[in-house]
């Protein structure tokens, strides 16, 4: 369920650009931030900074180790020139090491949710209205920045509020403001 919420989200408009903004500017982790998205519009219980770091410290490893790695070759790939390849070689590559690169992201997200799994309560409140459960994501946001060490800037809220807006559509602009 998280894989497909997240492929959903990540496609809906200015969710790509703020994800990256915040991945780019704050370091934050495309996968957790989705994540802390599906964990509230789900209705699962929020997240504790404890439990968050906990989950970090193996995500975080993952992404060091894996992702991170297989997305420096396909940007290197994308941007570079190559004396003597055929740029269609080139391209094959670069789509081959972005296939990894998304198997990487998927492995990262199934140990999310498990992760999760294994120390949340398995209480779900899925009939909670959608403005109690935006607030809960804002605040799993709002502790993934505290674990990052991030003060939130205008940019961050921006960011934080078009990822909102796809969660929560039915919520009215001026909600999702008020509570980021």
């Amino acid at each position: 369920p998280f894989w497909n919420f997240s492929l959903d989200l990540y496609g809906a408009e200015g969710v790509a650009e703020a994800c990256l903004d915040l991945q780019d500017r704050r370091g934050c982790d495309v996968n957790v931030l989705l994540f802390c998205c599906w964990l509230a519009a789900s209705g699962r219980p929020t997240l504790t900074a404890d439990r968050l770091r906990a989950i970090l410290k193996a995500s975080d490893a993952w992404q060091a180790d894996v992702v991170k790695p297989l997305r420096a070759i396909r940007r290197k790939l994308k941007d570079g020139t190559w004396a003597g390849a055929l740029p269609e070689t080139v391209e094959a590559v670069r789509r081959r090491v972005a296939d990894a690169e998304l198997a990487a992201e998927h492995a990262e997200q199934l140990e999310l949710t498990n992760l999760y799994a294994a120390a949340a309560d398995r209480a779900v409140h899925r009939d909670d209205p959608p403005e109690k459960r935006m607030r809960a994501a804002v605040g799993n946001l709002g502790v993934y920045a505290v674990c990052l060490g991030v003060v939130p800037d205008e940019k961050d809220r921006i960011a934080v509020a078009a990822l909102m807006r796809a969660t929560f559509p039915a919520l009215l602009p001026d909600e999702i403001a008020e509570a980021v």
